[in-house]
């Protein structure tokens, strides 16, 4: 594609240099159209990552192992945070010892503290920029090396490829295993080594149109988007990792008079450090302390507990939790805002950054590739996750017009000095309550049940059983759907209030499609 790419490049600037001038053609390299390009490109990579690196490590992982090799991959998304900002510190504080920031000012109404030059200012915190940008390009290069050394899972060559015996090499080259004692095995056990025919060979339209729309399982794709939808919606809208909202939160009290929070400077969002060094220091260690180490230390705990919890009401209380916090944080917000007891925000925000990861974060991007057969696994998984950057880039598009009526000013989420803050976690405690309710209808078990007296360790179903969709959850008990699910609940209330006794919401009473 680079050769075509400079094939057309080479005709259409050659042409446009003879008519309007070669130094014109150089001249309209725009520097920020191009960031803009590469940013969107950039964004193209990151989101192949997700169904890419879900579908590897699912096929690939052992089955009891299987969650915890998942959760493992979406830890390196919060730990990527934390380096990320530990990078940043690492080179403000070493650029800061030769070309010092402490002489940017910022600027205060009716007074003359400014920089002494604000053109140096800004190419100094330019090349600050440049250097992170730079060094974020290491461990990409490190992951595109690993991606080159690690083969197609063996489920994916045998199931869509019909390639048993490469399947089977595969296999033994990463588990290091004897090629006859693994065939010898899998006959032993029952385990196919070949493809079976009612599986398509690959992905095709119309095989896809059977299975998610003829068998039901839309379903199932329904609910794992509306819930990463959902969840994003939260989780992008809040914005709690911008140095606006987190200089918010920090606040202990309103800007001054003397300050002019119209016209205040991103790199300064509180308006209150002197110096840019100072700020972007700020800025740091707020996100480190209030985002980046929550967050770090929920994804290792859900490493920890996901094999004893069922991941379906994992779930759905992870959403409830979220609600109910989020609601507590958006009340405490428009208490104690800019006021000496402005910590309390501090601990509930990060506690709202612990639970995400906690829980929906990491569970939204488990799910999908879990449910799905190998043919469909990472387009299912695909538009799972595109699903929630859809949500998220509606927020960003629908919030700066909200309007919120108890705050007379209606002043934007990030304005120093806003408390819209507290009325935007008090909507989102709303999305998390929906999410529990879809992740309730739609999304099914993934696990067997535990039996009395066995370890507290739930065994995972196969990938095989997961794939074979709702027939098969119906036919073990489970219920899919919307008007199932509350009719069946309707029946166990019902069954509760008439005998006066506890029992079960009655999943065996739903009349089967």
């Amino acid at each position: 594609m680079s050769l075509v790419g400079a094939l057309v490049g080479q005709l259409l600037f050659g042409y446009l240099a003879d008519l309007c001038a070669a130094s014109q053609g150089v001249g309209s390299i725009n520097i920020v159209a191009w960031i803009v390009a590469m940013r969107f490109a950039m964004g193209i990579g990151i989101g192949g990552e997700y169904p890419l690196s879900a579908a590897i490590c699912t096929e690939w992982a052992p089955t009891q192992a299987r969650p915890r090799m998942m959760s493992a991959v979406f830890l390196m998304q919060p730990l990527g945070q934390l380096v990320a900002q530990l990078v940043g510190l690492a080179v403000l504080a070493g650029y800061n010892r030769t070309n010092p920031l402490t002489k940017c000012m910022g600027i205060l109404v009716g007074t003359e503290e400014k920089a002494p030059d604000p053109r140096w200012c800004q190419s100094q915190v330019d090349s600050i920029w440049r250097w992170i940008i730079g060094v974020g390009a290491i461990p990409a290069v490190v992951a595109i090396y690993f991606r080159f050394q690690i083969k197609d899972p063996g489920l994916y060559d045998l199931d869509v490829r019909d390639r048993g015996q490469i399947a089977v090499e595969n296999t033994q080259n990463l588990y290091r295993e004897n090629l006859r004692e693994l065939q010898q095995n899998a006959t032993a056990s029952g385990t196919r080594l070949h493809r079976v025919d009612s599986l398509p060979v690959q992905l095709t339209l119309p095989d896809m149109r059977d299975y998610f729309w003829n068998q039901g399982n839309w379903r199932l794709l329904a609910g794992t988007s509306a819930c990463w939808f959902l969840l994003d919606v939260a989780f992008y809208g809040l914005g709690i990792g911008s140095p606006q909202i987190l200089a918010n939160v920090w606040a202990s009290s309103r800007p001054t008079a003397g300050m002019n929070v119209n016209d205040h400077s991103s790199w300064n969002p509180g308006l209150s450090n002197p110096s840019i060094y100072e700020a972007l220091l700020e800025n740091a260690k707020r996100n480190i302390l209030t985002v980046c180490l929550p967050s770090l230390l929920g994804s290792l705990l859900v490493i920890w507990l996901i094999d004893y919890i069922p991941r379906k009401q994992f779930l759905i209380y992870s959403f409830l939790a979220l609600a109910m916090l989020m609601f507590i944080t958006g009340g405490t917000f428009r208490a104690v805002a800019y006021t000496e007891k402005f910590p309390a925000t501090i601990v509930l925000v990060a506690l709202c950054n612990f639970l995400f990861n906690f829980g929906a974060n990491t569970l939204t991007f488990i799910i999908p590739a879990e449910l799905f057969p190998t043919s469909y696994r990472a387009t299912a998984h695909g538009i799972a996750a595109a699903s929630g950057k859809l949500g998220s880039v509606l927020v960003q598009v629908i919030l700066p017009f909200m309007k919120f009526d108890g705050n007379p000013r209606n002043e934007k989420v990030s304005k120093p000095g806003s408390t819209s803050l507290g009325y935007v976690f008090l909507v989102f405690g709303g999305v998390m309550a929906l999410g529990a309710l879809f992740a309730w209808v739609w999304i099914p078990s993934m696990q067997n049940p535990r039996a009395e007296g066995e370890s507290l360790v739930l065994q995972n179903k196969t990938l095989e059983e997961l794939a074979e969709g709702v027939e098969r959850y119906r036919s073990d008990g489970q219920v899919i759907g919307m008007r199932d699910n509350f009719k069946a609940a309707y029946k166990g209330l019902h069954r509760r209030l008439s005998h006066g006794q506890r029992e079960p919401l009655g999943e065996e009473d739903v009349e089967r499609k």
